[in-house]
């Protein structure tokens, strides 16, 4: 098994991290890191624990359970969102301190499958929002709000009801951009696009992820060939739960291939 990379500093470490999400599944990972400023590819067939691990990562694991139930979670996952910053255990923050400390949204953005949009609300005032709730100006929020719309080719005025479903998308990733978080969690952003919105969405990824310069971190949880064709410095591969593979691209051409081609991936 290969772990992250020695030469880079990690945004994330994770470390003896036990999850007991359901009766007959839980997610064990004992060591990870993730590379500060790299784009990080978090594959592996369904039900291997890509997006568990992504929720854990933004602290949105309460989504996953309507009963708001505990579930028994332990471990460490070390948060580091630039070089000069002290890692925080992410795990060990209460809600009021993932509040205070501004975990969420500020400091890391969440782009979810299901977008979670404002149907009842204009485009502008979608990503605006975030923005006014963390305590901008709003004629701040307003100005950053369109910066980021006209970058994703997004009438202010659109209602979210008459959006396409790729439309729906950079809607998304605009809001999760708002207040400029130096961590980018994407859960399956491209899935269930037409081949057209699909290279339209990918190709604003690269150019967003471009400009950052090396001062975003990005994770990108994907099965699509296309994704893992474009994009990723950084590769994680897990299978029932656990950590398969990990590694910096470079090194992982065999294990990419060999994903996807639908065959078990092998450590190296």
């Amino acid at each position: 098994m290969m772990g992250g990379s020695h030469n880079s500093i990690a945004a994330y470490q994770v470390v003896d991290l036990r999850w007991q999400v359901a009766p007959n599944f839980a997610l064990e990972i004992e060591s990870l890191s993730l590379p500060l400023g790299q784009t990080t590819l978090l594959l592996g067939p369904s039900a291997s624990g890509k997006s568990t691990l992504l929720r854990l990562l933004g602290r949105v694991e309460g989504s996953y359970f309507p009963d708001a139930s505990p579930r028994p979670l332990s471990g460490k996952i070390l948060l580091r969102t630039g070089r000069e910053t002290e890692p925080v255990d992410v795990l060990a923050l209460s809600e009021r301190e993932l509040l205070n400390r501004k975990i969420r949204g500020v400091r890391v953005g969440v782009v979810f499958q299901r977008e979670g949009l404002f149907v009842d609300r204009s485009v502008l005032q979608n990503v605006a929002w975030p923005l006014l709730s963390h305590g901008a100006d709003p004629s701040q929020a307003q100005a950053r709000a369109l910066e980021l719309l006209d970058e994703v080719e997004l009438a202010p005025e659109r209602a979210v009801a008459t959006l396409s479903g790729g439309e729906r998308k950079r809607l998304a990733l605009a809001r999760a951009l708002g207040p400029r978080p130096p961590v980018l969690l994407l859960d399956e952003p491209f899935t269930g696009l037409d081949p057209r919105s699909l290279d339209e969405l990918l190709s604003l990824t690269e150019r967003l992820i471009a400009q950052s310069d090396g001062a975003l971190t990005v994770v990108i949880v994907t099965h699509q060939r296309q994704d893992i064709e474009r994009l990723g410095d950084h590769v994680v591969i897990l299978r029932d739960g656990s950590l398969a593979v990990a590694g910096p691209r470079a090194s992982m051409q065999a294990q990419l291939s060999a994903f996807i081609a639908g065959e078990e991936v092998l450590g190296a």
